[in-house]
């Protein structure tokens, strides 16, 4: 998965300075073992200390680790699978412009492969080692502008360039240094290790991931325009838990940051380091990494580097890990909290009170039955808006059975206006409701929600008509899945693409059709009212079959199941001019986009739903809303 692009944050949140960055990664707090290589000495006492700091079970014969634009791989003698013989060694790398290697001397004197780190020393297998400095066999070898690296020469102050001896001694110090917080940490009982699994637990992630700026806007993780964002210095991302391509995916949360300049050769925005935190529900983290229980916790320095777990004696990272997860989350739930003040803002100017929070969060046992999940308050809340509902639907079925007034009877007199929907009082308070339903992104949630609360056209008729996103194409795929084209949120922008799933109830983004393939938008629709019997079927209106009835939709947000011959059979209201039409392969499902920035996906059943406005046999199966006053789609 790639990062985008530097780009502007999205949210209103005071953003992740430079100094509270910094702050995140200062270890002068954390205990040291001074004891261990006193001196900084670079010499066989101490390597021979650090080794055995590294790797204190002889079963273990690596231990690897990064900071900065340096990595270090510390090796006991042996040989591995491979046959690739090792030293007791410590072999380090400056990305580009140094290779060292310092090895305690031994009856093979050889250096061998070993991964990425240690595979140049291939070729030296048949040279005489070079001579010992201190009781160290001491190589080094230089990276050129181009990013390819000399020959392997022995590290003598005499005979290296002035700048190889200094440059490793610093990045020996600085492995030191590595080391004595590490078993600073492992002689103190590991205390950095119990903070970060105190804070970073599965529920907390889990409920950082479902904000809706990750459920709504940032939530295609295989799209680099989607996937995440730039907060100031570091990189946010989250992967929500489904199905792709086949494969079951969990939740993860990822940060990232630029770790230095790119060098000679490499592609293009390597240089990015990453933390990735996956919610996994295990228990029974791997021996010997820093995973809290229910986590696991990858690493890697550059981008194009294979991830990791997060081993134990990880210290810098485990602490900048936990001083980002803290500033982060901080400023994501303090932007989060700003915009529900901005829906709470947005209802006191209706004189609306906002509607009554969940009693507690997902998820919950299939068992549990609507008022335990969702409380006696919005349990309440739903009686009374689907009782409201039901009268206005028989209200409205009233006013179709009337027959359309002649022109000399609209000469004399108004033909009657239709009756308002009572719940357009509570529109806002149920938006905001809904909204949080949403921004949970519990499919179990959803579902009752979707049951207590039919969706009411007319209530938001003039939301719609001010915000709405136009829905104006659409087309079934042969595994079942729905496109649908919506246009841009702001003029001058490219409209967007968006996949349903097959069982109608995920939308995801999606890259648009070839253009071959892709529907034309369908004409504008005329009143079908006023039409003469017998000329349904020539009128400019978007249309489609279902179960051998012509379906057209009209300008006023009503679909028409007719015959061929025009007479109407059945009337349904979804809200917002008609644009598109388009009937699944067996004609169950109905799928509907309207100029209100609806995609009504509508499932034939037994018989008319007494909350919706409509006498067809169809129900809503999931409404999705595009409106240009929300960071992305509210699924209801």
């Amino acid at each position: 998965m790639s990062i985008a692009p530097l780009t502007a944050p999205p949210t209103a949140s005071s953003m992740l300075t430079s100094t509270s960055l910094s702050a995140c990664l200062q270890n002068d707090d954390l205990p040291r073992d001074a004891m261990l290589c006193p001196g900084d000495a670079l010499n066989a006492a101490n390597l021979h200390q650090l080794l055995n700091a590294a790797l204190p079970d002889k079963s273990r014969h690596k231990a690897a680790g990064w900071f900065d634009q340096t990595d270090f791989l510390l090796t006991r003698s042996h040989v591995d699978e491979d046959q690739d013989a090792y030293h007791n060694a410590l072999f380090i790398t400056i990305w580009k412009r140094w290779d060292f290697w310092l090895a305690l001397p031994q009856d093979d004197a050889a250096p061998a492969r070993a991964n990425a780190l240690t595979q140049a020393w291939t070729r030296l297998r048949h040279r005489a080692p070079p001579p010992l400095v201190d009781g160290l066999l001491r190589q080094f070898r230089s990276y050129d502008s181009a990013g390819q690296p000399g020959d392997w020469q022995p590290l003598q102050e005499a005979h290296a360039p002035a700048q190889a001896l200094p440059a490793c001694l610093q990045a020996w110090r600085q492995v030191i240094g590595y080391w004595r917080l590490a078993e600073g940490q492992r002689r103190a009982g590991r205390p950095l290790r119990d903070q970060l699994h105190a804070t970073l637990t599965p529920a907390r992630v889990q409920a950082l991931t479902l904000l809706p700026i990750f459920t709504a806007r940032y939530n295609d993780w295989s799209n680099p325009e989607r996937n995440g964002w730039w907060e100031d210095e570091v990189w946010i991302g989250a992967r929500q838990p489904g199905q792709r391509e086949g494969r079951q995916w969990g939740r993860v949360l990822k940060l990232s940051w630029r770790n230095g300049p790119d060098a000679p050769g490499d592609e293009e925005d390597d240089a990015h380091a990453c933390y990735q935190i996956d919610v996994t529900g295990s228990d029974a983290p791997p021996e010997g990494t820093a995973h809290p229980p229910g986590l696991r916790i990858s690493y890697s320095q550059r981008q194009s580097d294979a991830r990791v777990p997060l081993p134990l004696h990880a210290v810098p990272h485990m602490a900048r890990l936990l001083g980002l997860f803290i500033h982060l989350e901080h400023r994501l739930q303090l932007a989060h909290a700003r915009d529900l003040q901005a829906l709470l803002t947005d209802a006191a100017m209706h004189d609306m009170p906002p509607p009554p929070a969940l009693p507690r969060m997902p998820p919950f046992a299939a068992h549990e039955t609507d008022a335990e999940v969702l409380g006696a308050q919005i349990m309440a809340l739903s009686q009374d808006w689907q009782a409201l509902g039901r009268a206005h639907a028989a209200r409205m079925r009233e006013h179709w059975e009337r027959p359309p007034a002649s022109s000399m009877q609209a000469d004399e007199q108004h033909t009657p206006a239709p009756p308002a929907d009572p719940r357009s009082a509570q529109a806002v308070a149920m938006l905001q409701l809904a909204r949080a339903v949403h921004a949970l992104a519990d499919a179990d949630l959803s579902g009752r929600f979707h049951r207590r609360f039919a969706f009411a056209p007319q209530a938001f008729a003039h939301l719609a008509a001010r915000h709405g996103r136009a829905v104006d194409r659409l087309q079934w795929q042969a595994d079942g899945r729905l496109l649908a084209h919506v246009a841009a949120a702001d003029a001058g922008q490219a409209g967007a693409w968006w996949a349903v799933s097959a069982d109608g109830w995920a939308i995801t983004p999606a890259p648009a059709p070839a253009p071959d393939a892709a529907p034309e938008p369908q004409a504008r629709s005329k009143d079908l009212l006023t039409a003469a019997p017998g000329k349904a079927a020539d009128l400019a209106a978007p249309n489609t079959v279902a179960h051998g009835l012509h379906v057209y939709g009209d300008d006023q947000g009503d679909l028409h199941g007719m015959t061929e011959d025009g007479r109407a059979i059945w009337r349904h209201h979804v809200g917002g001019a008609i644009l598109a039409l388009a009937a699944s392969a067996d004609g169950n499902l109905l799928a509907v986009g309207t100029a209100g920035g609806y995609l009504v996906l509508l499932r034939k059943g037994s018989g008319t739903d007494p909350h919706l406005v409509s006498t067809s046999r169809y129900y809503e199966l999931r409404r999705f809303i595009f409106w240009r006053d929300a960071p992305g789609q509210l699924a209801w």
